[in-house]
């Protein structure tokens, strides 16, 4: 081959090169799209996924809710609590957004879900402060570094995948997840019953969380009757539900939506009437407690076709009358 020959066969080469990861790169673009409020990151999480929870961070601490309660427990979960500790990422200034998926357990058994966190991060920053963690080992798996920690015969790891997106959990799963992005799937595209719920996630809600009937078949089966309640009280029994999705925003007060989708109408009725029922068991014992008559008439239940409507307004300064009161400190004893 001469010289003029080999620059042009060179010269295709590099663009067919160039054209194949053109579209290489498209494709994993388009495969990552976002679905919903699910950003396309995402879409790496297990194919086995029961249910996801999104959590828009920057409007959560923008809230009334946060101002009031950052401090509270409920507000930081154990696995923020352990990421903050182990990376000394601030949530509330250095993470966006957050999405968790899982699956359900029974009793006690609550199988530990995976989190990605999103946002922009310092990797120097963050490596320095993993180095810090005693009895942590860092590794490197197919492009990203893993931090791991072996805690009570319990394994969990931390994913750094690239400058915006960390990945947490149990370090065989976190791993999985790794290696299905090192190969460009989306193995959650998969679970499309799962994907069709969050598709129909309000936009804009602050957190929305949405489940299949593979989760919702451990749920309770029945609940006490209202008024007949107690040891050896009737209950009623719970129809099945297929799927449920449920979206709340906190500004200016906390607002719930909840959707359950049952087998079929009847079944969405009787649902309904349970939960009427529950409410109303609130108003009954507003005598005791008169919050929670406001509390019941914040709810309001309808039904369309096999799905149950559940909405709710909820104002703080009603949440904060519900909290329960601190008992005072004794008294020091006076010196005799």
């Amino acid at each position: 081959m001469n010289r003029n020959r080999l620059v042009l066969f060179v010269s295709v080469l590099v663009v067919v090169l160039g054209v194949v990861a053109g579209l290489g790169a498209l494709w994993l673009d388009s495969a990552r799209a976002a679905v919903g409020p699910l950003p396309g990151e995402g879409l790496v999480l297990p194919a086995d996924t029961q249910f996801v929870m999104g959590v828009d961070v920057k409007r959560l601490v923008s809230s009334p809710m946060w101002e009031r309660w950052a401090s509270n427990k409920a507000m930081r979960p154990d696995a923020m609590d352990q990421l903050e500790r182990w990376t000394g990422l601030d949530p509330a200034r250095d993470i966006d957004q957050i999405v968790v998926a899982g699956r359900g357990g029974t009793g006690k058994k609550q199988p530990t879900p995976l989190v990605m966190a999103m946002g922009r991060f310092n990797l120097e920053k963050l490596g320095w402060s993993l180095d810090k963690v005693e009895r942590g080992t860092t590794s490197q798996l197919e492009g990203a570094t893993l931090f791991t920690m072996e805690q009570k015969g319990v394994s969990s790891s931390l994913a750094i995948l690239d400058t915006s997106t960390l990945l947490f959990g149990p370090t065989a799963k976190v791993q999985d997840v790794v290696k299905s992005r090192s190969r460009g799937e989306t193995p959650l595209r998969q679970n499309e019953q799962l994907l069709a719920l969050v598709e129909g996630v309000k936009p804009g809600s602050t957190f929305w969380v949405v489940g299949d009937q593979t989760l919702l078949a451990n749920m309770p089966k029945g609940v006490p009757a209202p008024g007949m309640g107690g040891p050896g009280g009737a209950s009623m029994n719970l129809p099945p539900l297929q799927s449920l999705t449920l979206t709340g925003d906190l500004d200016p007060q906390l607002s719930l939506a909840l959707t359950g989708v049952a087998a079929d109408e009847a079944s969405a009725t009787k649902l309904a009437d349970v939960l009427r029922g529950l409410v109303a068991l609130m108003s009954l014992q507003a005598q005791q407690k008169p919050e929670l008559q406001e509390l019941a008439s914040a709810f309001s239940i309808s039904t369309e076709a096999t799905r149950v409507l559940v909405n709710a307004r909820i104002p703080y300064e009603l949440l904060e009358a519900l909290q329960p009161t601190k008992k005072a400190a004794p008294a020091e004893e006076t010196a005799q």
